[in-house]
């Protein structure tokens, strides 16, 4: 596969601490917004908005909501292509 191409398949989030990480959209389960609570989330860090499962079971936590990280997933070009 062309470098290109698979670029073109991956979606760009962005952590609290101002990094950057690239995702196969293939490789997302479950998006989970923050809590509108003022309670202590023991899950993500203040300044993340959406918690992003992925299949190695791993969760990120960014700054962009669920809803602007769906688009972002439902835009993304299809792998299988």
């Amino acid at each position: 596969m062309d470098t290109i191409l698979v670029a073109a398949m991956l979606i760009l989030l962005h952590r609290a601490d101002g990094g950057e990480v690239a995702v196969y959209p293939s490789h997302v389960t479950a998006l989970h917004a923050k809590a509108p609570t003022s309670a202590e989330n023991k899950v993500a860090t203040p300044a993340g908005r959406c918690a992003v499962w992925l299949t190695d079971g791993r969760m990120l936590s960014v700054i962009e909501t669920c809803d602007v990280v769906k688009r972002l997933l439902e835009a993304a070009p299809n792998a299988a292509q």
